[in-house]
């Protein structure tokens, strides 16, 4: 992986901006800082489930991985150069087969987990923590940022 990749994700009243650096990026947050809507939304806007105001920006394809172990697998082979999402709720996300996946894949990986992965290799400077930047009014929006942790 050669260079970093920005996405932004926004609603009318969320938005989330991120900076992958590698291919693995680990993304943690305490409860309600927005890390499961982070995956809810980019879901709904690639399966066209969204109102006007949201979009997902970034210069490559994105998706989100959810599903059984053989589909969510059989999907990321089928992916090339891609943003893949995957939160941690996913029965998948600590087995064997889609480790092996990963490592075979030539895309980058956001995942939304408390714990480490024991069976993928990471930078610990990809650790990030997921926080909001500030509440305001009802109809203004909520900005979120990543921060290393390390």
């Amino acid at each position: 992986m050669k260079g970093s990749i920005k996405v932004v994700v926004s609603t009318k009243k969320l938005r989330y901006e991120l900076n992958l650096c590698r291919n693995i990026t680990i993304i943690q947050g305490d409860s309600a800082t927005g890390k499961t809507t982070l995956i809810q939304i980019i879901g709904d806007y690639l399966s066209g489930r969204t109102g006007p105001g949201t979009e997902v920006i970034c210069e490559r394809k994105c998706a989100v991985l959810s599903g059984d172990t053989e589909s969510a697998v059989i999907r990321l082979r089928a992916l090339a150069d891609a943003v893949v999402f995957v939160d941690e709720q996913e029965k998948f996300f600590h087995s064997k087969e889609f480790a092996e996946a990963v490592l075979d894949s030539n895309c980058y990986f956001a995942f939304i987990t408390r714990d480490g992965l024991n069976m993928l290799l990471y930078s610990v400077n990809e650790i990030y923590c997921l926080r909001n930047s500030g509440y305001y009014q009802n109809t203004r929006q909520v900005y979120n940022a990543m921060y290393p942790i390390l």
